[in-house]
């Protein structure tokens, strides 16, 4: 098949769409939930760093490979983020009593008393991130979420906290969790050849030919510098072609190579078995839960 001949869609029993793909429409609601998070904060906290601290008001006392886990942050990002904290004097290094070699985190009293103005917000972005479904419909989106991210939430937590801090079981958090778990399903079927983004942008060039880069990362849901990227080494591996774009000396035209429309034919039964297996969970439910997720990813933006 050549890049002429590609067909709108990969077509068979399970076609899927870039669209319609949940992992695609997981990432596209976490961009969502970043501008909002943005919107909100305006700086004074990121989505992670709130995650640090409503996992140390869950479990106080942790270090931090199980703040980690809890907060859903691999090791150099919690390591990161801790050191910000830290320096902010929001957490506290402890050493263990009972192991040496080993560092516990607390909350500061600021910490605790930054929540007055932090939680307001981190609700707020909840809220408006679910504002295109009913509130039945956001309560069975959250659980559909909770269960696909196949992971242990944290402790609930403690009476005189639940009205002071959004817990990590709200949608937002979840919605990272089930990013994380797409992506090691992905990577369990596909290896390191290919990446969720960069098979995003190869499934936009298989449906439009001929388009720009701009137009291709808002379709991906990938942010301008990432989008750059990915085509630069798209382009190297021979799966993608650049051509001037007419009336724009600056810009370029992209297509499938031959090469690469063979490589997303291929893959393609690996992508739809990721997709698949990330749903399984959810049984009879995840036809409801796409078209929820489908609303989020696209009208949720219209909440800003």
């Amino acid at each position: 098949m050549t890049a002429d001949s590609a067909p709108d869609s990969l077509a068979g029993p399970a076609a899927l769409t870039l669209e319609s793909a949940p992992g695609y429409l997981i990432r596209r609601t976490q961009q969502v939930h970043n501008v909002l998070w943005n919107e909100e904060f305006d700086g004074l906290l990121t989505s992670p760093q709130y995650a640090v601290l409503a996992a140390l008001a869950a479990e106080p006392g942790i270090d931090q490979r199980r703040l980690g886990e809890v907060a859903s942050l691999d090791k150099s990002s919690v390591a990161d983020v801790v050191a910000r904290l830290v320096s902010r004097s929001w957490i506290v290094r402890e050493r263990d009593t009972r192991d040496a070699r080993r560092n516990i985190l607390h909350l500061t009293p600021a910490a605790e008393l930054a929540f007055e103005t932090l939680t307001p917000p981190a609700r707020r972005v909840q809220d408006r991130l679910l504002a295109c479904l009913s509130r039945e419909e956001g309560a069975r989106f959250t659980e559909a979420l909770r269960i696909i991210a196949r992971a242990e939430l944290p402790a609930a937590l403690p009476a005189e906290r639940s009205n002071m801090v959004v817990e990590l079981s709200a949608p937002g958090h979840l919605i990272r969790r089930a990013q994380q778990e797409h992506t090691a399903i992905w990577a369990a079927h596909l290896g390191r050849e290919l990446t969720g983004p960069q098979c995003a942008v190869m499934w936009v060039l298989l449906e439009e030919k001929g388009v720009s880069q701009k137009h291709v990362g808002e379709r991906a849901a990938l942010d301008k510098s990432t989008a750059a990227d990915l085509v630069e080494r798209l382009t190297k591996r021979g799966w993608i072609q650049r051509t001037p774009m007419p009336g724009d000396a600056r810009g370029w035209s992209l297509q499938l190579s031959e090469k690469g429309v063979e490589v997303v034919q291929r893959t393609a039964s690996d992508v739809i078995a990721v997709q698949e297996e990330l749903l399984s969970p959810l049984g009879d439910a995840r036809d409801d839960f796409v078209e929820m997720l489908d609303r989020v990813a696209f009208a949720g933006a219209a909440t800003r």
